[in-house]
């Protein structure tokens, strides 16, 4: 779509769609004013954020959308940040050179804000990196936190605010969520292997201390990593856009991750268990086959 009359059609046919309801002489306007307003703020996002680009037909209805009625068109159209809503579009679609530029020129803004809150026993770092994941990524068919920001205060506050929303949420689930993180859950012997399932009873106690002190050696990343993998679903491909990383790369820090985890609790068990090796060949493969049902089982 160029950036001629068409500019004035697009916003009208998403701003109609958007808003069967309202009333329809709001948008009786002249279409060469219109068309002018819509080509100057394009014009003006895209200077104020040169790497990122999105097409018109793309911008123009993402903005219609977010447009009240209570006042002028012209006049609600000059009242939004219609830059900052330009780059959240762009974000809210995932365009990773929005998302590096959010990174680059707003996530300061999380850390500033964070920093403020006491944080507990939770690092600065785990809590940014949760809530960057609130704002810029969707799950469960849920749009992203930013899809949310509709222009009417700049970008840079509405994510301070977001942040510490965010951030006070999620320390009121504290205790809960450390005990989600470092306690091995409750769950069935294991089912068709009756060896496996008297070792599981016999050493639970010094599994679930393995586990817990193997998880908490692990580097804020890696820990982050298993609980957005198994426990929020996300995929590698997803991984890779909330860390601004390749698909491969995120595979392979969250099979490090995996395998830290792994041979840290059987590191550990070794340590407490005086057995013979026949017993510890059991108890190690128990840890294998029961590892990835309790990091599913946790939150």
């Amino acid at each position: 779509m160029g950036d001629g009359p068409a500019l004035a059609r697009c916003f009208s046919t998403a701003w109609r769609a958007a808003r069967p309801d309202a009333p329809a002489d709001w948008l009786d306007l002249d279409e060469t004013s219109l068309e002018a307003a819509l080509a100057s703020l394009l014009a003006a996002a895209r200077a104020t954020w040169t790497d990122v680009r999105i097409e018109p037909d793309v911008f123009i209805p993402y903005l219609a959308a977010r447009i009240d009625t209570d006042v002028p068109l012209i006049r609600a159209l000059s009242h939004r940040a219609c830059a900052d809503l330009y780059l959240a579009c762009a974000c809210a679609r995932g365009d990773a050179t929005a998302i590096a530029t959010f990174d680059r020129t707003l996530l300061r803004d999380v850390t500033a804000a964070l920093s403020r809150i006491d944080l507990g026993s939770t690092t600065l770092e785990d809590l940014r990196d949760r809530i960057r994941h609130r704002i810029l990524v969707g799950e469960g068919g849920v749009l992203p936190r930013i899809a949310e920001y509709a222009g009417r205060g700049d970008l840079r506050g509405w994510v301070r605010v977001v942040a510490v929303r965010e951030a006070l949420g999620l320390l009121r689930k504290q205790k809960r969520e450390e005990r989600a993180h470092l306690e091995l859950a409750q769950i069935d012997p294991a089912s068709g292997d009756p060896e496996l399932a008297r070792i599981e009873r016999l050493y639970h106690e010094e599994f679930q201390s393995a586990f817990r002190e193997a998880l908490a050696s692990l580097s804020p990343r890696e820990r982050n990593l298993l609980r957005q993998h198994y426990q929020q679903g996300l995929g590698i491909d997803e991984l890779g856009v909330l860390y601004d990383i390749h698909r491969a790369t995120a595979a392979r820090w969250l099979a490090r991750a995996r395998e830290r985890l792994a041979s840290g609790t059987r590191q550990r068990m070794r340590e407490r268990l005086q057995v013979e090796r026949g017993e510890l060949d059991n108890i190690l493969r128990l840890i294998q086959s029961r590892l990835e049902i309790t990091l599913r089982s946790q939150g």
